[in-house]
């Protein structure tokens, strides 16, 4: 067995049974959590293909599994979890199914593969490229170091448009909403979206052949370094999901905030790692630090800071 086989199959408990098609069933540890009875019949299922390992449950359907080239899904994290394997370990095998996901080809699709579909929504009336924007919005962009090809205008009244900076929210390359954000600091709402739960700005501009992915709280630190937004201080699982299947490594930077500290939490139970960059204190966010430092030593100091174990991330958040 490979180290995530082993670590499925030592985690499985004593009261089990292998049958001659190779299947070690058990009591399935998730149907209670799904809202069936505990199971008591040995429903549960897992077994071992080549370098791979499946997890089936009988009696609620739930299922998940690797094979070398994928990462840990969430789903698999799930059962590990329900299974016993304690943070750390969930956390060392997330690091490495990384590593031998750059050494092998990926043969069959991911079973744990999510299906989202969000409701296409049109964008502000009117709407024009920053180049034809009135030029104290254009001077607001480039003061927070965003990219203006990827921000929209409109000289519309409603919420008023005319002075915010408008960010088209993509799916699959389709428009699926917006948000707008205020210009003016003073300006209620700041941010004023239209657009389904559950997104994740920045999934569309991912590069198919990154190592790492880089997770903000808020829309302008995403897009200030090319890193993916939930645009709320909780990751809900669904959002996990979509982060998760770009199959790389996840790094969180949470804001030095209490709602930053509700995000490490959630990055605990998804096993990614977290970053703790050495920015001064008076810089808050990603955005903050692009401002004043670049964004190429911003996504340096991220990568350098981040940590793996929750050991060390709880360590280190008593800090942030």
């Amino acid at each position: 067995m490979n180290s995530i086989q082993q670590s499925v199959f030592d985690a499985l408990p004593g009261k089990r049974k292998q049958s001659s098609g190779g299947w070690i069933s058990f009591n399935a540890v998730c149907c209670h959590h799904n809202g069936e009875s505990v199971d008591k019949r040995g429903r549960g299922g897992v077994i071992m293909n080549g370098d791979a390992v499946s997890y089936h449950c009988f009696n609620c359907g739930f299922k998940t599994g690797w094979q070398p080239g994928r990462h840990i899904s969430f789903k698999l994290r799930k059962i590990l979890t329900w299974l016993g394997v304690d943070e750390n370990t969930r956390q060392m095998l997330n690091i490495e199914a990384l590593r031998i996901k750059e050494t092998v080809e990926l043969l069959t699709p991911d079973e744990d593969a999510i299906v989202v579909e969000f409701k296409p929504r049109p964008l502000p009336d009117g709407v024009v490229t920053l180049d034809d924007a009135p030029k104290h919005i254009q001077q607001y962009a480039e003061n927070r170091c965003l990219p203006l090809e990827k921000l929209l205008w409109s000289n519309s009244k409603p919420a008023g448009m005319w002075k915010r900076i408008i960010v088209p929210f993509t799916w699959n390359n389709e428009v699926i909403g917006f948000s707008a954000r205020s210009t003016d600091n003073a300006g209620r709402p700041k941010y004023f979206t239209n657009h389904d739960s559950g997104y994740v700005y920045g999934i569309d501009n991912q590069l198919p052949d990154a190592r790492f992915v880089v997770v903000a709280e808020g829309l302008l630190d995403a897009m200030c370094i090319s890193g993916v937004a939930i645009m709320s201080n909780q990751c809900s699982e669904q959002q996990a999901q979509i982060i998760d299947t770009l199959g790389r490594e996840v790094i969180l930077v949470p804001d030095r905030d209490s709602a930053g500290q509700r995000l490490i939490d959630d990055a605990l139970e998804y096993g990614w790692s977290v970053s703790f960059p050495e920015w001064e204190t008076d810089v808050k966010d990603v955005n903050d630090a692009v401002v004043r430092y670049g964004k190429l030593f911003v996504l340096k100091s991220i990568v350098d800071a981040k940590q793996t174990t929750s050991l060390k991330i709880n360590l280190m958040r008593k800090k942030w």
